[in-house]
């Protein structure tokens, strides 16, 4: 049942393809920031969905809803930027083990909805149009490397040490700053029992695994291709 409605939610999507990303704000009334966080909520609402943070965005299907921003360099195609994937906070993270974990619920079934940068015809520019969206999960092998990344990572976290950690640990989950704004701050209680003050950081995955999660899609499904007039 989980898998038909997954399937009627990756046909929704697919319906989107080749909509101007501005157009999409458009039509639904909103205004919202052209940001890849925004552009996310755009795609999500226009699937009839509402953001969700400690269960996935369509509970009923188990399936997270991700946005994946492409771009063309000559004939290939690349994705640009990690994908993030849940917040990071130590009072979160203690106790919690990867068969619970947020990140781990949320990786389960992906739906990427690729939106693809492209050269506006008429030369007014750059444009960003909604590709084919397709399923994924990670592949055992990708899933080993997950949590063994998600562990060594939030151990860090829960023992108040994230500050500590940059963005090149991780092979392919890391750890980066997730705030509106530099200035934005919280307090949390560390190893030692003192209150210090922390910058909120978030989960990512690496371009390796969405790269690669494309380049499957395109490699085993014919409609999921990309172009530069009609995206994925």
């Amino acid at each position: 049942m989980t898998e038909a409605l997954a399937q009627a939610l990756l046909q929704r999507a697919r319906g989107l393809a080749g909509v101007d990303v501005t157009a999409l704000g458009a039509a639904s009334g909103e205004s919202q920031k052209e940001t890849k966080g925004g552009v996310g909520q755009m795609v999500e609402r226009a699937l009839g969905l509402s953001p969700q943070f400690d269960d996935v965005d369509d509970p009923a299907s188990g399936v997270e809803v991700k946005t994946l921003p492409v771009a063309f360099r000559g004939d290939t195609v690349v994705v640009q930027q990690g994908t993030f994937v849940t917040s990071a906070s130590t009072d979160s993270l203690v106790g919690e083990s990867w068969a619970t974990s947020r990140v781990r619920r949320k990786l389960a079934r992906v739906l990427f909805v690729p939106i693809v940068e492209v050269e506006d015809p008429a030369g007014a520019g750059l444009r960003r149009l909604v590709g084919t969206a397709f399923l994924w999960s990670p592949p055992v092998d990708v899933e080993a490397q997950l949590r063994a990344d998600w562990e060594d990572l939030s151990d860090l976290v829960a023992r108040g040490l994230g500050f500590a950690v940059t963005a090149r640990r991780g092979v392919f989950l890391q750890l980066r700053p997730k705030a509106p704004d530099a200035t934005y701050v919280r307090k949390a209680r560390v190893v030692d029992d003192d209150d210090v003050v922390l910058r909120p950081q978030g989960f990512y995955l690496r371009r390796v695994v969405t790269s690669r999660a494309l380049q499957e899609a395109l490699d085993l499904d014919g409609s999921a291709r990309i172009s530069r007039g009609a995206g994925v």
